[in-house]
Formats: structure tokens, C-alpha cells, sequence
């Protein structure tokens, strides 16, 4: 009978552990409900994360448009190919324009990725996709704007993931709203899940 209490008080214990040594990543929109809303990448997990992509995928009625977030022109105007003509100088300044959200996150802290309007307009720049006011100048309709990190967790080799999806509700002369489909952020942290996070990285090199 003793060993069986303590075989039980030992699972509690062991659970409580393993809880508290889960990793986990909060994505959630900040400032409001809109594009103009910031991007929030929240480290609630007990040790340092080292965030390594943020991947946005774009979902219209024309296809998907993905590409990674991690590193960008801080000055979205200034996004698009570079001249012929272009200087050293030119590359130089172009160079020093970027920022990048690559690294590391202390336990309990957060950071944001700028605002879903940035976000909006830098995947939509990458895939030629012309937009006037936020919207296609086409007859494209966007659906739902995915979020997906992938990070380093404490001292583990293996990456982990986190994703949430949000709707994009856009009505002729109204604000673009952004509705979470999910209440909470999805967490990618056992072996399956983590297998399919290395899917996603292999992918942006497609």
C-alpha cells in the first residue's frame, strides 16, 4: 500500500515536471483588431527559445503565397529588386535597412514582427501581387493569414514549432479585420509534430 502511494505521488510529480519543461509560444495580435494590429511572438516557456523562422502563408481564392518574415527592410517602401546601375554604397545602406527578429527570446519575454498591414504588403510585394488600400487590384480574395515559428528550445537539437490562423475579413469600404480561428496558438513539440516542423523549413527551399 506505501508503494503504491508513492508510485502515485511520483506521477503527479513527474507530470507537473513535464508540464512546466513543455515548450511554449504564444502568437496573438496586439493594439487592436485590424491590419494595423501587431504581430506579438510570446516566450511562455520555462527556459530561452532562439527564434530561427517565422513563416506567413497567405491563403486567397487563387492560391497560397508563403514566404519567411525572420529577416526584412525595415522600410517596406524601399522593398524590390535591386538596379543594374546600383552602387556598393546603394547594397551597403540596403543592407544596414534590414532587421531581423532572428534570435534569441528570455523565458517570459516577447517580441513583434511588426504590424499584419507590413506583413501583408512585404509577402504580397515577394509575389508580385499589386494591392491598392490592402486589397488585390484584382478580383483575388484573401482568406487566412497563417503565423508559424519554428525556434530552438534551451539546449535540444531538434526545432519546435508554434501556429495559429487568423481570418481575414474584408468588406467593400471597410477595415480589413483579423479574427483568430483558434483560441489558443498550436503547439508543435513531440516527435511527430517536430517532423513536421523540419517539413516547413524544407519547403522555403523549394
Amino acid at each position: 500500500m506505501t508503494l503504491f502511494v508513492w508510485f502515485f505521488y511520483a506521477q503527479i510529480l513527474y507530470r507537473n515536471f513535464a508540464r512546466t519543461r513543455r515548450p511554449r509560444i504564444i502568437i496573438n495580435r496586439g493594439h487592436g483588431n485590424d491590419l494595423t494590429s501587431l504581430c506579438l511572438i510570446s516566450n511562455m516557456s520555462s527556459e530561452p527559445i532562439f527564434l530561427e523562422h517565422i513563416i506567413v502563408t497567405l491563403h486567397t481564392s487563387k492560391g497560397s503565397l508563403t514566404n519567411d518574415m525572420i529577416d526584412c527592410e525595415a522600410d517596406h517602401q524601399q522593398d524590390g529588386p535591386d538596379t543594374e546601375g546600383s552602387s556598393e554604397a546603394e547594397h551597403e545602406e540596403r543592407r544596414q535597412g534590414m532587421q531581423s527578429s532572428q534570435g534569441p527570446m528570455l523565458s517570459g519575454s516577447y517580441s513583434h514582427v511588426g504590424t499584419f498591414e507590413a506583413i501583408l504588403k512585404r509577402l504580397c510585394s515577394v509575389h508580385g501581387v499589386a494591392l491598392e488600400r490592402n486589397r488585390p487590384t484584382d478580383d483575388t480574395v484573401f482568406h487566412f493569414l497563417d503565423i508559424r515559428v519554428v525556434a530552438i528550445y534551451g539546449s535540444e537539437d531538434h526545432p519546435i514549432g508554434a501556429e495559429r490562423r487568423f481570418r481575414l475579413h474584408m468588406k467593400e469600404g471597410d477595415a480589413c479585420t483579423l479574427v483568430p480561428v483558434s483560441l489558443a496558438t498550436k503547439r508543435y513539440a513531440n516527435r511527430l509534430q517536430r517532423w513536421r516542423v523540419r517539413q516547413w523549413i524544407r519547403h522555403l527551399d523549394e
